[in-house]
């Protein structure tokens, strides 16, 4: 065979190679449920867009150049337009949010995101954009929107004073009869725009019973003055009830502030008195019981009705069918995990246990146990040193390992098994808990980012999670009045150390 040919021989495979990879790049852009689409360095739609055509059945010779603006709902085009026109003059990502009109006539919700493709001499190439379909969403939204007008138009319609508190009993809400008779600016809320209202020799009760009732998780109710707008006093009745998910959790508080002064003061107004504090009941039933329904009850229904379709009539739905009830159960789930996760964090201070020396030790142990599933799973190794005994709430060390190190197993870089490896240090009567790990590590610029509550740097696709974990263990360690930090470089791992007094002399730190 001679050199040429031997050349066209190469030049042949190579060409072949290159039409696979394109029919493989062509199929992928078919088969994803995104739109996936390119336009020109001045923003003019050319060329073949298959991808485009699929979904909102315009021919190239409508869509070519600006002809693809008319698939858009015209009440969007305008800001479209200029939002796009501002992108491709500051050649700078674009991104929106708008209406498109499917093949069959129909409008749907995407989010929209272009990038500029840069040639080497630092011109644009094209743009390179995606139509994300988030109709769902939206809709999801806009159901959750009147819900909460629909719990706001009945709270404002109600005689009393209502109000609500998040679980562990941070009042968050009170309805516009509280500003009328307190006078307070609208808007204020928090512990602090209530208890300095009630009558100072009534004030030690109210707030002790308060957070007793929510210590127990029992109904709240207790007699107290209130100062009006004048500087008046007047008695009222306070109650309330938790409201629980379906694992007996409570998640929020709703209660009312009924006005009983002319009863406490005038026993002949007893029977009206007393007729008022009946309805009051009854209102707060029926208001816990709407508020219980809207907030548990949508997602226990998604799950059970999910559950019966796939039991009862998967086989009679096609894959697209079955896809998207596998995503509606796990979407499902995360939610539910998502509440528990939410919970746990919570719980952090309001169900805390009283400290006591904590073996370490016997901690890592136990959590190691309860990994060892996914460390056979994964080929992963945990090296343990000898670690000290702290003045701890032991459940909570017990769930700062656990999310340390399940963390440090997550991110881990692929096609290698996760090491990692638990240390500590005792200086100066602190001692120094390390979790290090050989992962994917992260840029030491979003330090904070990573400890906040929802946040995370890998999408749920790359990574499992609700970002609530780090958030959790920070929570933790400065409950116990110590600090969680973190040293990391991209693609070199991650050391996450929390500083941890040795002892508490003087019992729990405060905000425990």
């Amino acid at each position: 065979m001679t050199p040429l040919q031997v050349r066209d021989g190469e030049l042949a495979d190579s060409e072949a190679r290159l039409r696979r990879l394109l029919d493989r790049y062509e199929s992928l852009i078919l088969a994803i449920a995104q739109i996936i689409w390119t336009q020109n360095p001045e923003g003019q739609m050319v060329g073949e867009q298959a991808s485009w055509a699929a979904y909102t059945g315009q021919p190239p010779a409508e869509y070519q150049h600006q002809g693809w603006l008319a698939a858009v709902h015209p009440d969007d085009r305008g800001e479209n337009l200029r939002l796009w026109e501002h992108a491709i003059a500051a050649r700078e990502p674009f991104e929106f949010e708008h209406r498109l009109r499917r093949h069959d006539g129909a409008y749907r919700y995407f989010s929209v995101r272009a990038v500029p493709v840069f040639a080497d001499d630092g011109a644009i190439r094209e743009w390179v954009g995606v139509h994300t379909d988030i109709t769902r969403r939206k809709l999801a939204d806009e159901e959750l929107r009147r819900s909460e007008r629909s719990f706001r138009d009945l709270a404002e319609s109600m005689p009393q004073i209502v109000w609500g508190a998040s679980a562990d009993g941070c009042f968050d809400y009170y309805n516009r009869r509280w500003y009328e008779f307190t006078g307070r600016p609208g808007g204020a809320s928090g512990d602090d725009s209530w208890a300095d209202a009630v009558h100072p020799d009534d004030r030690a009760q109210c707030l002790a019973l308060w957070h007793s009732a929510i210590a127990a998780g029992e109904a709240y109710e207790v007699e107290y003055r209130l100062r009006g707008r004048d500087g008046e006093y007047a008695w009222h009745l306070r109650r309330a009830l938790p409201v629980r998910d379906e694992a007996g959790a409570i998640t929020r508080w709703f209660g009312t502030c009924t006005d009983i002064d002319a009863r406490k003061r005038a026993e002949d107004q007893l029977r009206v008195s007393a007729l008022r504090l009946s309805q009051s009941n009854r209102e707060l039933q029926d208001f816990a019981s709407v508020a219980s329904h809207d907030l548990q009850e949508p997602l226990r229904k998604i799950q059970s009705f999910a559950d019966s379709l796939k039991e009862e009539h998967a086989a009679a739905l096609d894959d697209e069918g079955r896809d998207y009830l596998d995503r509606i159960q796990a979407t499902a789930q995360r939610m539910r995990t998502l509440i528990n996760d939410l919970l746990t964090f919570s719980r952090v201070s309001s169900q805390a246990q009283p400290l006591r020396p904590v073996d370490l030790n016997r901690v890592a142990r136990e959590v190691l146990s309860d990994l060892e599933a996914r460390l056979r799973e994964s080929g992963g190794r945990v090296d343990v040193a000898e670690l000290p005994t702290v003045t701890s709430d032991p459940t909570q060390m017990r769930q700062l390992l656990q999310n340390l190190i399940g963390n440090a197993l997550k991110f881990h870089r692929a096609g290698e098994a996760p090491a990692v490896r638990v240390s500590a240090e005792v200086r100066d009567g602190t001692v120094l808990l390390s979790v290090a790990d050989r992962g994917i590590g992260f840029d030491e610029k979003y330090l904070d980012r990573v400890f906040k509550i929802f946040q995370r740097l890998h999408g749920r696709g790359e990574y499992e999670g609700t970002g609530i974990g780090l958030a959790i263990c920070r929570k933790i360690v400065e409950r116990h009045g110590g600090t969680l930090t973190a040293r990391s470089r991209p693609g070199e791992g991650a050391t996450f150390v929390a500083s941890l007094p040795l002892a508490q002399p003087q019992g729990e730190p405060d905000g425990a």
